[in-house]
């Protein structure tokens, strides 16, 4: 169990006869504190580490200070950190030092710590450290499925799962299982999520390893969320903040936080996409992290009002953001949408495009197939009532009652009363219409209804 882990390794760094020794077991303290999200117990270490400069290291507090997940605002710089001098402080320092990858892409400093990795794999290699080979892998992995390297990262996730299960490392087997699913749920894959996320809760759900169960949530909920089943993935993505949940994270909640918000905007739930983009922007005021920066814009914008179009474009123009591939791209496609819905097609269609071939590109086909149909909504003005009577095609009978009786501005409890169904079921469909037709709103309903209905263009 890693807090008893924790304990005894705490236990031996007091006791610990050389700085050198003392350093090593405080950074596996630290390590077993994150896996199990407990921000004390890794505050603990990193004070016994400080504690008259035990390492002997310049800059060594600016390097710890990476293995913390506390977006709190008294946590945040009053001025924006250099990403650059981060990143030359990542590539110097010895691989021990850096933390777990999912911190590392939060912190930004993901590049530097993919380069410290792959160097590091000639030498594992020549010397046989099949288990320290594995966990390199299985880190590599994680960080190039954020760089859009999908290949690489398939390629060293499925080599470091063969080490580790020939090595009975089940931690390790269900890192590299927690990539490939990753890979499943963006690529649509959703049977080997499945079978992914199943095969690594059952090791880290009985031995409270919260780092990899909230990976597997994430998961998960991202598959059910480029499937456009938004209720479904926003009831998986709020485990990772719900107090006492066996997949509640700090780093995998911030990590999901654009996924959540989205799928709480499709279900109306604009209070928590409001909690998750606060939580971003937190987040990127102390970190500075692209992708943090690009994904709380993102954010803003979905959330609509006066001020969408300004996020969105904010998205797109964070320095560093490109080198997040699927962020980048799904930027490009919420900016296409919130476009196309303002009828701005000529627009919506360079957005969308850019997306599209993203995706393409990736082989990320749920997202890939939705810019598609995005695209084909962006037709001709001449076209556009055609465009919208398809688009209303593809939903199912029980989805176009629910989407009528919403498009009258009925409330999900007097749609569900006409319908004899409950409210979720209503709020379930609704979820289902808002996604299939690229919407967030009653009132676009409405106005998709009326542009669908010859009787109204008469």
């Amino acid at each position: 169990m890693p807090e008893m882990a924790h304990h005894f390794l705490i236990t031996d760094m007091r006791r610990a006869p050389e700085p050198g020794t003392a350093l090593e077991l405080g950074t596996l303290a630290m390590r077993a504190a994150w896996s199990v999200g407990r921000g004390d117990l890794r505050d603990r270490a990193l004070e016994l580490l400080l504690e008259d400069d035990v390492a002997g290291r310049t800059g060594l507090p600016g390097t710890l200070a990476w293995w913390s997940d506390d977006v709190s605002a008294d946590a945040a710089p009053e001025d924006p950190p250099d990403l650059g001098d981060a990143a030359a402080r990542a590539r110097t320092t010895i691989l021990p030092l850096l933390p777990p990858s999912p911190l590392a892409l939060a912190w930004g400093i993901d590049e530097p710590m993919a380069d410290a990795l792959r160097r590091r794999l000639p030498r594992l290699r020549r010397r046989s450290e099949r288990a320290r080979l594995a966990a390199a892998l299985a880190q590599t992995a994680m960080l190039d499925n954020a760089a859009g390297r999908w290949p690489q990262s398939e390629s060293s996730a499925a080599k470091g799962l063969r080490l580790a299960q020939d090595l009975g490392a089940d931690h390790i087997t269900s890192h590299c299982l927690t990539s490939l699913g990753w890979l499943a749920a963006a690529r649509g894959d959703e049977r080997a999520v499945a079978e992914a996320t199943a095969r690594t809760l059952q090791t880290s759900l009985p031995q409270g390893v919260r780092a990899l169960s909230a990976a597997a949530y994430w998961n998960r909920g991202m598959a059910s969320l480029f499937r456009e089943r938004p209720e479904e993935a926003l009831d998986i993505l709020v485990r990772l903040t719900e107090p006492g949940h066996g997949a509640e994270h700090p780093t995998f909640a911030l990590l999901a936080a654009l996924d959540t918000a989205e799928a709480a905007v499709r279900v109306g739930r604009s209070d928590l996409a409001d909690e998750r983009v606060r939580v971003l922007e937190a987040w990127a005021r102390r970190t500075g992290a692209p992708w943090a920066r690009c994904a709380a814009h993102v954010t803003r914008g979905l959330l609509g009002g006066a001020r969408a179009e300004g996020a969105f474009r904010a998205a797109l123009d964070v320095p560093g953001a490109r080198s997040h591939a699927l962020l980048y791209a799904r930027a490009q496609l919420s900016y296409g949408e919130w476009l196309r819905r303002g009828r701005r097609r000529t627009d919506a269609r360079v957005r969308i495009g850019a997306a599209l071939e993203a995706f393409d590109r990736l082989g990320a086909e749920p997202l890939r197939q939705r810019a598609q149909r995005e695209q084909d909504l962006t037709g001709a003005p001449g076209r556009r009532g055609s465009s919208d009577t398809r688009a209303m095609n593809r939903l199912t009978a029980q989805e176009q009652r629910v989407a009528q009786l919403a498009a009258e501005q009925l409330t999900n409890r007097e749609i569900g009363v006409q319908l004899r169904i409950s409210h979720r079921t209503v709020g379930h469909h609704l979820g289902n219409v808002f996604a299939k037709l690229g919407i967030n709103t009653r009132t676009e309903l409405s106005d998709l209804h009326a542009g669908c209905d010859p009787r109204e263009r008469r």
